[in-house]
């Protein structure tokens, strides 16, 4: 085949070699790690020598570890064009803990045979040709077992990226679908509203009462055939059917990562079918939020906006007074895709909790029980200098044993005033109760205010004042978190003071010896 719009053809491997050290070169951006040309044209030698033999639908996949010189893994990924690859990519290989140093991004024009040889790489940007991707990674060096781990785990990630685009259009239109069927006017102008471009659609698939699925589409026919558990999908059955439960669609958090576009939980919407009052089937749509979907006003987004107005109503805040307006605010700081799910009273709970702290910034707790009590979710205040990265490892560790759960995400906002936020997530589904706020609260002040001041003022009640304050510098931040949030400063003040009883009688034994 000739050259398309006088794009001149590269139909050797040099010659490939050639016209692909120009594509990279045009891909990267000003702020890259500066490529010398030998290394350069290493590179594109090495994605040329991928790229030889790859089918249309498949990927062409290499990775290998240098040893020479310099030591570093690299990887060459050449697959059709699509949108999602590099992010997605990018993430798979950063939850696995390797360090990515190098990411060059050339869409390509080319021609293949029709058993899938490269026959050409086109120079410029002809028209016509048929553009595929072709990703070169440097990350630090792993070894063979590790390789074999990211490989299976871009695989994956891959073919959920491909499930997930080809599906696209049957994705919307389910949406669309089950916007139109419920009652709910909030509920199906929220489904409307993200099938608009608020929601990255990922998946769709039909449970039925017996417990087979239908109609799956995107990553739900790929790398996630089970969105929820059976138990948690029964859980849904009930709640729908429920006299007293009349949200729909009911939003909960996935416990699977999303391979596709952002590494976060999935965010799955639950719309049940029902003949008569029975639920027969539930209707469950995969995806995550979209930048702009967060960052949107909450009188701009279904539910949400409806919630501002009656909970301002209820307190009757003045919508363009102080606390109408902080309101607002803590609406449009918490977490979009967190807050449309909880109860309406779980809303007001924690905004009115921030709008508390904006002014005076402290550190203050709040938990929120999710639907179908699978996750338990914490929001953590506290001023932004007291932020450190042992604080929060403190934090985690101190949910953790007051909920008895293990902890699935967390994030961090921090604002443009002095407030922080963390937000954690926990697992419960497994039958933990959620712990006491009020206790867990104080647990958290002793944490963050000074563990070391209140030992030495239990310390205080039992040896003489000057001593109180020697033995709490000396020993008080010794003991772990688990143990401060378990016992408190009383049964360390208790376990230093024996402490220093058993060093009295050792002396004493020396000086009789």
């Amino acid at each position: 085949m000739g050259s398309k719009n006088g794009s001149k053809p590269a139909t050797t491997p040099a010659n490939q070699t050639d016209a692909l050290v120009q594509h990279m070169r045009d891909s990267m951006l000003p702020g890259d790690t500066p490529f010398s040309p030998e290394g350069m044209k290493d590179a594109a030698e090495y994605v040329t020598a991928t790229a030889q033999q790859r089918k249309f639908g498949e990927i062409a996949m290499r990775i290998e570890s240098v040893t020479e010189g310099h030591r570093y893994t690299r990887i060459a990924i050449v697959n059709d064009d699509m949108p999602f690859l590099v992010d997605s990519t990018a993430n798979a290989i950063s939850a696995l803990g390797i360090a990515i140093d190098r990411l060059v991004h050339p869409v390509v024009p080319v021609d293949r045979t029709k058993d899938g040889s490269l026959s050409q790489i086109y120079e410029g940007e002809p028209d016509d040709a048929y553009w595929e991707s072709m990703i070169y990674l440097e990350t630090a060096r792993v070894d063979a077992k590790q390789r074999r781990a990211l490989e299976e785990e871009l695989q994956t990630t891959l073919a959920d990226v491909r499930a997930a685009v080809q599906d696209w259009s049957k994705l919307q239109e389910q949406m669309k679908a089950d916007a139109a069927a419920i009652d709910d006017d909030e509920g199906s102008a929220l489904l409307e509203w993200l099938e608009s471009g608020m929601l990255t659609q990922l998946g769709h698939v039909v449970r039925l009462r017996d417990g087979s699925q239908q109609n799956a589409l995107g990553i739900c026919r790929a790398g996630e055939p089970d969105l929820l558990v059976d138990s948690s999908f029964e859980r849904a059955f009930a709640w729908f059917e429920k006299a007293d439960n009349h949200r729909t669609p009911l939003i909960i958090k996935a416990n699977h990562i999303s391979r596709v576009h952002r590494h976060v939980p999935l965010d799955l919407f639950i719309v049940p079918r029902r003949e008569g009052k029975k639920v027969t089937a539930l209707s469950v749509h995969a995806g995550v939020w979209t930048s702009a979907a967060l960052a949107a006003p909450p009188r701009a987004v279904p539910i949400l906006r409806e919630r501002v107005d009656r909970i301002r109503d209820r307190l009757n805040f003045d919508e363009g007074g102080h606390a109408g307006k902080a309101l607002v605010h803590a609406m449009t700081t918490l977490p979009h895709d967190l807050l449309i799910g909880f109860s309406e009273e779980d809303c007001e709970r924690v905004a009115t909790t921030m709008m508390a702290l904006v002014d005076r910034p402290r550190p203050r707790l709040s938990l929120v029980e999710a639907p179908l009590a699978r996750h338990l979710f914490a929001f953590v205040w506290l001023p932004r200098d007291m932020l450190a990265t042992q604080v929060r490892l403190q934090i985690k560790s101190l949910l953790e044993d007051s909920a008895a759960a293990n902890l699935l995400d967390w994030s961090l906002e921090v604002e443009g005033g002095n407030l922080a936020m963390l937000r954690f997530v926990l697992d419960i589904r497994d039958g933990a109760k959620s712990p006491d706020e009020a206790l867990l609260e104080q647990q958290l002040q002793t944490l963050l205010r000074g563990w070391s001041e209140a030992v030495e003022n239990e310390l205080g009640t039992m040896v003489e004042g000057g001593r109180a304050a020697a033995l709490a510098i000396r020993f008080a931040e010794h003991f772990p978190t688990a143990f401060r949030a378990r016992f408190g400063p009383r049964e360390a003040a208790e376990d230093i003071a024996r402490l220093r009883g058993l060093g009295i009688h050792a002396d004493d034994a020396e000086e009789d010896a």
